[in-house]
């Protein structure tokens, strides 16, 4: 038997909430038999108690009381904090079992380190994904990679905030940021940003505004993933049997793309699109985490791509560039 099997767990963790995993543990916990109702009350006091020494700090050593609101999400950043924690063990069971043996004050200690690290790590992977930005007229583009992620870092306070985001992160992204909050979430944010320029930036800009004045000539004010229109460009590109690097399948090759997809069968579809990322990341020399990411793509690019081939509107799939609108 190998021993490198992730041991089989009593707690369900796609029923674990990625917002307040503490509480959605106990409660999983609780309702598998893993914890009782004496154990919960221990947890209850010793979160309690270590508000009250929280507050404490907040209030800079005074003991006066503060707004309910405020002890709330004092309350709540604590909670997150032992949750980051929590979560480095890979099987839910084995969490249960920490909080069942420390105190809450040790584990949070361990989640407040945990947040350290998550926030020196996303800080110089934001610092490389600034380096090379592409040069976009998008407004959402930079004001959201850039300003907002800043903004982000200048405004939180893991001490009494961890759970706060912030930020609205308008520029949308290809891959839904899964539901977290505070670090984890701009992790989360700035790693797919970064997988998301990385590929943009194979390419040149002005190809890019080009290809996507083909796609809607009013782009650069609206919220468009910027990511998504390249790869399926280069995508195109690769079956057509055209320049890659130029993002132009040309009227001829959309037409050839069309008449492949059509004589494909739909099962088919999903093999086809992975063959050809695999080419596009061969020909591009993508590094494992990109390709990762372009792999993880696929499936709304195929049910993106098949629901073209049936409204027969490919067209607005594989889009020609435009050169008429200059920046």
């Amino acid at each position: 038997m190998n021993n490198d099997l992730e041991k089989i767990g009593i707690i369900e963790k796609e029923k674990l909430s990625g917002e307040f995993y503490f509480q959605s543990l106990l409660e999983q916990g609780y309702t598998k038999g893993l914890c009782t109702a004496s154990d919960i009350e221990r947890l209850q006091y010793e979160c309690l108690t270590f508000l009250a020494q929280k507050v404490e700090l907040f209030n800079a050593g005074d003991s006066s009381s503060i707004r309910v609101e405020k002890a709330q999400d004092i309350m709540a950043s604590n909670l997150f904090t032992v949750g980051v924690w929590l979560k480095t063990y890979n099987n839910p069971d084995e969490a249960i079992t920490a909080m069942l043996n420390e105190q809450i004050a040790e584990l949070y200690q361990k989640g407040r380190q945990r947040i350290n690290t998550l926030l020196s790590a996303t800080r110089l992977l934001h610092a490389k994904l600034l380096q090379h930005l592409i040069n976009s007229p998008n407004e959402f583009y930079r004001s959201t990679i850039e300003d907002g992620i800043n903004g982000f870092f200048k405004l939180y306070n893991p001490d009494f905030g961890a759970q706060e985001i912030h930020i609205t992160a308008d520029y949308p992204l290809y891959i839904a940021t899964p539901r977290l909050a505070g670090i984890e979430f701009i992790k989360a944010y700035v790693e797919a940003a970064y997988y998301e320029n990385k590929l943009c930036s194979f390419f040149n800009a002005n190809d890019i505004h080009h290809l996507l004045c083909g796609y809607e000539k009013n782009y650069p004010e609206l919220l468009i993933n910027i990511y998504e229109q390249v790869l399926l460009a280069a995508l195109g590109c690769i079956i057509a049997g055209t320049d890659v690097y130029r993002l132009d399948i040309s009227a001829g090759g959309t037409a050839y793309i069309y008449q492949q997809l059509t004589d494909t069968p739909e099962p088919d579809v999903f093999p086809l699109l992975h063959d050809t990322v695999n080419e596009l990341t061969q020909c591009l020399k993508c590094p494992p985490g990109l390709i990762r990411y372009m792999q993880n793509s696929l499936p709304m690019l195929v049910s993106r791509i098949e629901t073209a081939v049936r409204e027969q509107t490919l067209e607005r799939v594989f889009v020609q560039p435009n050169a008429a609108f200059s920046r």
